[in-house]
């Protein structure tokens, strides 16, 4: 009985040893992923922060640009775009791009935020976007 009790309590004792260790390499497994992902994500926020610092420093140094490029659509709203010569079946690529920027030009109101897929079409000529 001595043997088969002193088995029985060594296996116990390999048994909580193994299980130390699989529980220190899964803590270590564990922390290297939490440090790997923190790294992305340090990385993914300065890329983020350094676009919108640059999106931020054009819009403060092409103000004047942009204020000018709202007041030539305006001018295009006024103007209605003439019909196209050629039939829109029968256009090459480079001549219904152009129809169709001219187009959109005149039909499109200048928004100052960003629209979802959904505010975009349902968008009308006529809407100020207030709705």
């Amino acid at each position: 009985m001595t043997t088969e009790g002193s088995n029985h309590a060594r296996w116990k004792k390999l048994e909580a040893r193994l299980d130390a260790q699989a529980a220190a390499r899964h803590a270590a497994r564990v922390a290297e992923a939490r440090k790997a992902r923190e790294s992305d994500d340090a990385r993914l926020r300065a890329v983020i922060a350094e676009a919108v610092d640059k999106a931020v420093q054009g819009l403060l140094a092409g103000g004047a640009q942009f204020s000018e490029s709202v007041q030539d659509t305006s001018e295009i709203l006024e103007e209605e775009a003439a019909a196209p010569v050629t039939p829109l079946h029968a256009m090459e690529p480079g001549e219904w791009n152009r129809h169709a920027s001219q187009y959109w030009a005149s039909r499109m109101q200048a928004t100052h935020e960003p629209l979802t897929m959904g505010e975009f079409l349902g968008r009308q000529p006529s809407d100020d976007g207030a709705a």
